[in-house]
C-alpha cells in the first residue's frame, strides 16, 4: 500500500508541474524574430599624424528590428591589427551611447542598450587612442554585438 501511495504522489507532482509549465505564456504573441544591422558596415577612422598622439573618432549607428523583449546589447572589439604586424589594444578603442556614461574602454564588453522591445536604433560613438610614433596605415579590427536574452 505505501508502494501505490508514493507512486500515485510522484503521479500528481508530475501532472501539476507540466500543467504549470504548460499555462506559461510566451513573450511574444507572434513568432518572434530579431534582425540587427550596422550602419555604416565599415568604419573609417581618418588618419593620425605621424608623430604624437590623437583621438580618431567616429560614429556608427545599430539598427535593431524586433517584435519582443530583448536583453541589453553588448559591444565588443579585437585589437586593431596593421599587416606590418602593429597593434592597437582593445584597451585604447573606446565607445560611448546614451546608456554608458561617457566613453568606457573595450578592453571588455560594454553594453551599449538597456533591455529594450520593438525595434529601435542605437548610436555608438567610437574613439581611439593613437599610440605615439605608430605608423599610418590601415588597422583592421572587427566589432562584435552580443543580444542578451530578457531577464
Amino acid at each position: 500500500m505505501k508502494t501505490v501511495t508514493t507512486w500515485v504522489l510522484v503521479a500528481v507532482v508530475m501532472f501539476g508541474w507540466a500543467g504549470k509549465t504548460l499555462a506559461v505564456k510566451p513573450v511574444c504573441t507572434d513568432r518572434p524574430f530579431l534582425n540587427v544591422t550596422t550602419n555604416p558596415d565599415r568604419l573609417d577612422l581618418g588618419m593620425a599624424p605621424f608623430m604624437g598622439p590623437l583621438e580618431l573618432k567616429a560614429a556608427l549607428t545599430v539598427e535593431v528590428e524586433a517584435n519582443c523583449l530583448h536583453g541589453p546589447i553588448y559591444l565588443s572589439a579585437t585589437p586593431l591589427n596593421r599587416q606590418n604586424g602593429h597593434s592597437i589594444g582593445s584597451e585604447r578603442i573606446s565607445v560611448r551611447t546614451a546608456e554608458t556614461n561617457g566613453y568606457v574602454a573595450m578592453n571588455r564588453p560594454v553594453a551599449i542598450s538597456k533591455p529594450a522591445k520593438g525595434s529601435h536604433k542605437v548610436v555608438v560613438d567610437v574613439k581611439v587612442d593613437t599610440p605615439a610614433g605608430f605608423p599610418a596605415g590601415e588597422y583592421n579590427g572587427v566589432f562584435t554585438f552580443m543580444i542578451m536574452p530578457p531577464v
